[in-house]
């Protein structure tokens, strides 16, 4: 089930135990395209079951990890975004005790942000984000569109009842930082900030699985 569900497989390959858990997808854009990516994987409110689980050395069928071997996952994966030409400012934070895994780094266009995102993906889907693109900026056009090819609907009825129940209360939020003020956008599901620089987008996983919600969107700015 986890290589299915493939939202950041790395990260919840080694937490996909419990089904209250939260990705943030935070991207702050320059007006030339680069910018800084923030990827965030949050169970916090699962974390008393969590710490429980961490002394067990399976549940359910799944082997669980220790810290070390999560650790030496999260390195690997850091240590592949390092290499990256046009990758920059590197971090990430590991924190065991609210179960929250955080990865961050500085990019110099969107080419480089999907192969950043390609990273954490297995060798099948990261071939299709380098094909298809997440991603999109046009500086001259001043566009910006995020897009999504996968579709899971026929995976996830295949799917084992309990392993169904791991998205049951996952959520996914996207959050999308501009210099320039949004003139338009197409996902109505999205709320805009105040100052019209920034977009939100909040929805169950089991929705953007099933294909009720949509985390696709083309913006245009000012």
């Amino acid at each position: 089930m986890k290589r299915k569900i493939k939202i950041i497989a790395l990260l919840l390959s080694s937490f996909l135990l419990v089904s209250c858990f939260e990705f943030v997808e935070e991207v702050s854009f320059n007006e030339d395209g680069s910018g800084n990516v923030v990827l965030t994987l949050n169970l916090s409110k699962s974390k008393t079951k969590l710490a429980s689980i961490m002394l067990l050395d399976s549940i359910n069928g799944y082997k669980v990890p220790s810290k070390e071997k999560i650790r030496q996952q999260v390195n690997k994966a850091l240590v592949k975004v390092k290499k990256l030409k046009g990758v920059s400012n590197v971090q990430s934070n590991l924190n065991f005790k609210e179960f929250i895994v955080t990865v961050s780094c500085d990019f110099d266009n969107v080419d480089v942000l999907n192969t950043v995102i390609a990273s954490f993906s297995s060798k099948k889907d990261a071939i299709s984000i380098k094909k298809h693109k997440h991603f999109t900026y046009n500086k001259n056009k001043k566009t910006f569109t995020r897009s999504h090819h996968f579709d899971f609907s026929k995976e996830i009825k295949k799917a084992k009842e309990k392993d169904k129940a791991i998205l049951k209360d996952a959520s996914y939020t996207s959050v999308y930082r501009f210099k320039s003020p949004v003139k338009t956008f197409q996902n109505k599901d999205c709320r805009i900030s105040k100052t019209r620089k920034a977009l939100m987008l909040r929805a169950s996983i089991q929705d953007i699985i099933t294909n009720n919600k949509s985390i696709k969107n083309h913006i245009e700015l000012e």
